[in-house]
């Protein structure tokens, strides 16, 4: 179970809602989520309204991993706000293996069967506040639930029975179910601007998929301007040396993991110390169950093949990939990684992101793997591959110990995420322009997560 003292700065009364969260909620998007939640408590305007996916359900198969419909929330713009559209892909991890997926199908990550008919939102990106929220206080906001257990990209026709349980991994039917009621029933085809977001695994979703939405509505709605802001999705691409071979059935069930010839992680220095012991509480505090500690590549891997995501992530870079045109022996399951895909995305994206990540600090590498080399890696590769390349891409690039929701909790040359997200949204298209905010500290750096 987690730990109380995990999250010291939430309120006592808010640690039922929060542990209610992270039963299902396994890749750090827990904590995020019940904040948004406890803060609509007390704020007008922020309930959204449940809309399940009942006919495409039964047309096209958009189903959560127990069969049942897909779904998102809702809440409407208001005044200047009644064509502006900010959706987000909920995170929640991924099942990376049949046992995984089995357990995640009878939990709010795996099934829409106990949804309620409305949710709150209220902090952060989802505030109705203009102090917290200046850009999209007053937007549309849609809240589209994970229930496929794979960042919305699996198209796999075939129901999988797994210990007497049809399982349905069809995530990319649920994305585009949700697209075409909001065009239908929604008035999605008016929109004038387009923030397509997430958290975590939805986080990462928004990398996959933010081509697939803006390309859509470029067509849709001719008059939009649609980009990309995922929080928290870089998640390495990495297969640590340290966290030894295939170990029990989880392992076993799984492709055997690619070989990855890039050791980016080098043991932790002596003055780490402190810092690492506090994330080996953390590793007991929090009980993934998904990912083992240095498999992600892995279980991202086996989850792509299980999932027959090729049509569901970005297809340039599965052409590129499959043509050879990338790099010599490079599959396409690579695409499902934030680090391969984003070089073929088009869509202007604005990443949140820490160079830290507390989430891969626990799970993408393994126990006694430097968390500073961790940091210059994501820092590295957020500017080769996503900065470097497309020059109208931004980062708000933070050195705080963190995975999601730090909205306007840290600042940046002067400026905290919600005004430097608004200026690179004002200021696309013109030329010597702000659109990299980084604080560029060594690990640990506990100063910088104040606003």
């Amino acid at each position: 179970a987690m730990a109380a003292d995990a999250f010291p700065s939430l309120p006592s009364l808010l640690l039922p809602l929060l542990l209610g969260h992270a039963t299902a909620m396994q890749d750090g998007s827990a904590a995020a989520y019940a904040e948004a939640e406890a803060a609509a408590a007390v704020l007008p305007n922020a309930t959204l309204y449940l809309n399940l996916l009942t006919e495409a359900n039964a047309r096209t198969g958009a189903a959560c991993l127990d069969g049942s419909p897909g779904a998102y929330y809702m809440r409407k713009g208001v005044g200047s706000g009644v064509s502006k559209w900010y959706i987000h892909h909920m995170g929640g991890g991924w099942c990376e293996s049949l046992d995984d997926c089995h357990r995640r199908s009878f939990q709010q990550t795996g099934t829409s069967k106990h949804y309620g008919p409305t949710n709150a939102m209220g902090s952060g990106y989802f505030s109705p506040l203009p102090s917290e929220n200046p850009m999209m206080y007053n937007w549309n906001i849609v809240y589209l639930m994970y229930c496929d257990g794979g960042s919305f990209s699996g198209d796999n026709a075939t129901v999988v029975v797994h210990k007497g349980r049809p399982l349905h991994f069809r995530g990319k039917r649920i994305r585009e179910a949700a697209y075409a009621s909001l065009l239908k029933t929604k008035k999605l085809n008016s929109a004038t601007d387009v923030v397509i977001s997430g958290c975590s695994a939805g986080g990462l979703a928004t990398y996959l998929h933010v081509d697939q939405w803006c390309d859509a509505l470029a067509a849709d709605a001719p008059a939009s301007k649609c980009v990309g802001m995922p929080d928290s999705g870089f998640f390495l691409d990495y297969q640590s040396p340290k966290a030894g071979p295939a170990d029990g059935a989880r392992d076993i069930a799984r492709q055997s993991p690619r070989e990855v010839p890039r050791e980016i992680l080098r043991e932790a220095a002596p003055e780490r110390e402190t810092a690492s012991r506090q994330l080996d509480t953390a590793r007991t505090q929090v009980q993934v169950g998904t990912t083992i500690a240095g498999k992600y590549h892995s279980g991202l891997r086996w989850a792509f093949e299980m999932f027959n995501a090729t049509s569901g992530v970005n297809q340039d870079c599965i052409t590129a990939h499959a043509s050879g045109g990338a790099w010599p022996d490079d599959p396409t399951y690579l695409c499902f990684f934030a680090e391969h895909t984003v070089p073929y995305t088009h869509t202007p994206i604005f990443a949140l992101q820490s160079e830290y990540d507390s989430w891969q600090q626990m799970y993408v590498v393994a126990k006694g793997e430097s968390v500073q080399t961790l940091g210059d890696n994501i820092t590295r590769l957020m500017y080769a591959n996503s900065l470097g390349p497309h020059r109208q891409n931004g980062a708000f690039l933070d050195s705080c110990s963190h995975h999601c929701g730090s909205w306007n909790a840290i600042t940046i040359d002067g400026e905290q995420v919600s005004t430097a997200f608004a200026k690179w949204y004002e200021s696309l298209g013109t030329p010597r322009t702000k659109r990299v905010w980084r604080q560029a500290k060594p690990f640990p750096c506990k100063s910088c997560c104040t606003p």
